[in-house]
């Protein structure tokens, strides 16, 4: 395995990563890779502890990914919790709040793109955590109904309302379900202790859904806000700051971001 992956790694830095001939070898390599662990994915450390994934998917792992958050999260959640992921995608987070709130714990994962629960899924079996995760296949917004979701495969940019113009143009569009997490939580009977939520633009439609949970259970919260696409889902930083002084809320950018109201990054939000 540390042979051909450093084998592997030697090639990419020679004729660069996007290089027609690494391209078209990828498959291959990664085909190997998974015979070699039996089909069951490639042991990959994640943020320090060890997870096997998919070896397509491995650069949605990033060894240190979104540091700042994961330590956060981890530093804040215990046994026994039951975490939100609110845009789930291929698992990245699931896995992560699986390990931190431990084999009492469970994950509801919010995710309406199917070519991402379907990576996710395999994500889960792998790591001997699929019974302590429910994939919701839904949409998260202020109020259920429908919307057009714009994905391309499992790719995490996938949004409601209008694509990412990150896709190019590849985007499928597809109607999904909607739902808001009170309305989720009202006909479950579960309600969150943590509550992370990365959707593309419509972070704030989902807190505004989130009223009743927010306050009943006052969870850990990380969010990804993405103040430059608020447009696509009729939010604007005055409704955001409106929003989370009723709620009582305040912002604590993660990302370095040196306003997490205008610039993109993960927020922690704390009770005033």
């Amino acid at each position: 395995m540390q042979i051909v992956q450093s084998a592997a790694k030697a090639a990419s830095s020679i004729l660069g990563r996007n290089s027609g001939v690494i391209r078209s070898v990828r498959p291959i390599y990664e085909a190997a890779l998974m015979a070699l662990h039996g089909g069951r994915g490639v042991p990959w450390l994640v943020n320090g502890v060890e997870y096997r994934v998919d070896p397509k998917d491995r650069r949605r792992f990033a060894h240190h990914n979104e540091a700042e958050a994961a330590a956060y999260l981890a530093a804040r959640m215990k046994p026994g919790m039951i975490s939100f992921d609110v845009g789930a995608n291929v698992g990245a987070y699931v896995m992560q709040l699986a390990y931190w709130s431990g084999p009492g714990g469970k994950v509801i994962a919010f995710e309406p793109n199917e070519g991402a629960r379907d990576v996710m899924s395999r994500h889960l079996l792998w790591n001997g955590i699929a019974e302590r995760v429910d994939v919701v296949p839904l949409a998260v917004s202020a109020a259920p109904g429908e919307n057009v979701l714009y994905a391309e495969g499992a790719n995490g940019m996938s949004r409601l309302a209008e694509a990412n113009r990150g896709l190019c143009g590849a985007a499928v569009e597809t109607v999904v379900p909607v739902t808001s997490i009170d309305v989720f939580c009202r006909e479950r009977g579960v309600w969150p202790d943590v509550l992370l939520i990365d959707i593309e633009g419509f972070e704030i439609e989902a807190l505004r859904g989130a009223r009743e949970a927010i306050g009943r259970k006052r969870p850990v919260m990380v969010v990804e806000f993405h103040p430059n696409v608020w447009q696509s889902s009729n939010a604007s930083r005055p409704a955001a700051e409106e929003l989370l002084k009723s709620l009582g809320l305040r912002v604590v950018a993660l990302s370095g971001q040196k306003d997490p109201l205008e610039d993109h990054g993960q927020v922690a939000l704390e009770y005033v």
